[in-house]
């Protein structure tokens, strides 16, 4: 896993509590770290941000859930920096650094 991430999931009513936190372990990459009265605190464990976002909304999902506020998150982001050098980008913005303003044309169609 890539992405680590916590939230503070707030119930709607605190005898919910047991109930929504066993839901909540059974989400295969979600556990539960803490819990007391109309607090759940959580951790998701991701293999990418969208997969992260994914769990995120089963969160919200779960019936007698008020809220969930993401906490804390962290992205192992090397594997998509090395997508990003590994591709073109690079020279491309040099060669758009290089070029006289004058050359540069535009076709879009701005909607304003």
């Amino acid at each position: 896993m890539n992405n680590i991430s916590s939230v503070v999931i707030t119930l709607m009513n605190p005898n919910l509590c047991e109930e929504v936190a066993t839901k909540i372990d059974k989400i295969s990459n979600c556990e539960v770290a803490a819990k007391e009265n109309d607090k759940i605190v959580a951790v998701i464990e991701s293999a990418d941000l969208d997969e992260e976002l994914a769990t995120f909304r089963m969160l919200e999902q779960i019936e007698g859930v008020s809220t969930v506020a993401m906490i804390y998150s962290y992205q192992d982001l090397e594997g998509d920096i090395s997508k990003a050098n590994s591709n073109d980008i690079g020279s491309i913005v040099r060669k758009i650094d290089e070029m006289d303003v004058k050359d540069i044309k535009y076709n879009g169609n701005p909607n304003i």
